[in-house]
């Protein structure tokens, strides 16, 4: 299990990336997203960006803007996101990312039939594979919600473009989320990345792992049974300290405490 952090994208890339450096994570999310990580800018300033990625020995994976519509029911719009997803991977394998993940569609119900919006998914994922594929990244897809994407169309996603799934656990323990164990047993062999986070139980919230009702201690204990990959702690807090805490509890969790006091000991006598 390799433990990540996700920038905040109104702060700068360099000092974020630092920012999880001396917090003891292993990796950085990086999301390709405005003000201040736009894929033009990241590209812009790429050696910096690489610069410190090496100083603190970070992998690097991708994540594309979560609003992003892959099934936008205007043509003309979807063919303008589909180069912007563009832009965005070819930012990703500027910085050395090899895994990309994307959405599935967010936009309110009743705005086109479900059928239609599926089907429509489906095809701008391959076109999105095909690209990303080009650049020698891997795509993967992030569940939301049923109302967005359920169980049984990723099935059908999965049975017609060869991608893989980003398992957003916090997404999966909302009230409309299918729950993180049904994810594990129909999708174990396609799962190639994790997102942590915790919440009320009902909706969507990044919150530290902790602070909301989200059976958080059953998710780990269902993935550690039969994942042991990267894991990105998704926490949406203006205060970073809420990182490092739950970077401890996913390691206690994990680990156990002993262990996970051994590991701290050994991080403290490095270099």
């Amino acid at each position: 299990m390799i433990i990540g952090a996700m920038n905040s994208p109104k702060r700068g890339v360099v000092e974020e990336i630092a920012l999880f450096g001396e917090m003891g994570f292993d990796f950085v999310e990086i999301t390709l997203e405005p003000p201040a990580a736009l894929p033009e800018r990241v590209i812009a300033n790429r050696k910096a960006i690489v610069d410190v990625l090496h100083s603190y020995n970070f992998g690097v994976l991708a994540h594309c803007p979560w609003y992003f519509s892959v099934a936008h029911p205007y043509e003309r719009v979807q063919k303008a996101i589909v180069e912007e997803f563009k832009r965005a991977f070819e930012a990703a394998a500027a910085l050395g990312a090899k895994k990309v993940t994307a959405h599935t569609e967010w936009m309110p119900p009743g705005i086109q039939e479900r059928a239609v919006m599926v089907a429509r998914t489906i095809e701008t994922v391959g076109k999105l594979r095909g690209f990303a594929a080009e650049l020698g990244l891997e795509l993967l897809v992030e569940n939301a919600w049923a109302s967005s994407f359920s169980i049984r169309e990723f099935k059908r996603l999965f049975s017609e473009v060869d991608v893989g799934l980003t398992l957003d656990v916090g997404h999966a323990s909302t009230a409309d989320g299918e729950g993180v164990e049904n994810y594990l047993r129909e999708f174990r062999r396609r799962i190639g990345h994790v997102h942590l986070h915790d919440n009320d139980g009902k909706r969507d919230q990044h919150l530290p792992l902790g602070a909301g009702k989200a059976d958080i201690g059953s998710a780990i204990r269902a993935l550690k049974a039969q994942y042991d990959g990267t894991i990105t702690l998704e926490i949406h807090s203006e205060d970073r300290d809420y990182l490092r805490l739950s970077k401890d509890k996913l390691e206690i969790a994990w680990f156990g405490k002993r262990q996970h006091e051994k590991n701290k000991e050994y991080a403290g006598g490095r270099g």
